[in-house]
């Protein structure tokens, strides 16, 4: 899957809250280099504005079940736990996970 391919998603302010919650409580890492290191992830949200290259990297981790999302702009999820700078965004597995999917799948048609 190519960067191309990657599913992009309009952010929203209850996506915001929930991924400040999951980075309150230890379910969300948070930049690139977190999101290279971390095993089990179910969601990566990376800024559309990141290198074709950098989107090319993180659409690889489809292959092992993490759903890969681009997003613009990306200041609207970040704001919830106060980090505007973060380019990438992951979650791992769990409670969380599952109530971020439920959204997702509400949010698109």
């Amino acid at each position: 899957m190519s960067e191309q391919d990657l599913p992009h998603l309009n952010p929203s302010a209850q996506l915001s809250a929930l991924l400040g919650i999951g980075c309150r409580s230890g379910a969300t890492v948070v930049g690139l280099s977190a999101v290279r290191r971390a095993k089990r992830l179910a969601f990566v949200f990376a800024s559309s504005d990141l290198a074709q290259r950098t989107l090319r990297e993180l659409a690889r981790l489809e292959r092992g079940g993490t759903r890969v999302f681009q997003v613009q702009p990306m200041e609207v999820l970040t704001q919830g736990f106060g980090r505007e700078d973060a380019q990438v965004i992951g979650v791992l597995r769990g409670d969380l996970a599952r109530g971020l999917a439920k959204h997702i799948e509400e949010q698109t048609p």
